[in-house]
């Protein structure tokens, strides 16, 4: 083999390897910047993202209060997630601590949930039967994991009920 073919070659050869492992790269990093599992919504504007535009106007105002209700509770909810984070790391550990700031989180997390699922009842209660089946289909499609997650069918609010 002549010496500008193996030249040639180990260009190409190098080129290859360079795109594999920015294709890998790129995979690898899209798998660990997107979360599994599903974030907290900050509010329920989920509920009418998909219904119609006069739908969406008699409730925006209702979302908006909500929301105002909603952000101290949240608030309260991540600020006790970050003392447990906090205190985990300590050096000592101090497990009494830790132990009461576990309490703390599940006590904001149950208020968190109370509010949420009031506000939903709330809000659904609001809506037409129809109007819920669409809110339930995103709900069936967010509950998903998010390899899954395709354009939910009708289907997924028959299996809602």
């Amino acid at each position: 083999m002549s010496v500008n073919r193996r030249r040639a070659l180990n260009i190409v050869l190098v080129v290859s390897l360079a795109l594999n492992l920015l294709v890998f790269g790129g995979m690898a990093a899209r798998m660990l910047s997107s979360p599994d599992g599903r974030p907290i919504p900050p509010n329920l504007n989920w509920v009418i993202r998909d219904l119609g535009d006069d739908t969406r106007a008699r409730l925006q105002a209702t979302l908006d209060q909500y929301s105002e209700e909603t952000r101290p509770v949240r608030y309260a909810l991540f600020q006790a997630q970050r003392e447990v984070n906090a205190l985990l790391i300590q050096n000592p550990l101090d497990t009494d601590a830790i132990g009461a700031a576990f309490e703390t989180l599940r006590a904001r997390g149950e208020e968190y949930q109370e509010l949420s699922h009031r506000q939903t009842l709330a809000l659904f209660a609001q809506l037409s039967p129809e109007e819920r089946e669409e809110a339930m289909r995103f709900i069936q499609e967010r509950s998903r994991p998010p390899r899954d997650r395709e354009h939910s069918n009708r289907d997924d609010a028959e299996q809602a009920r």
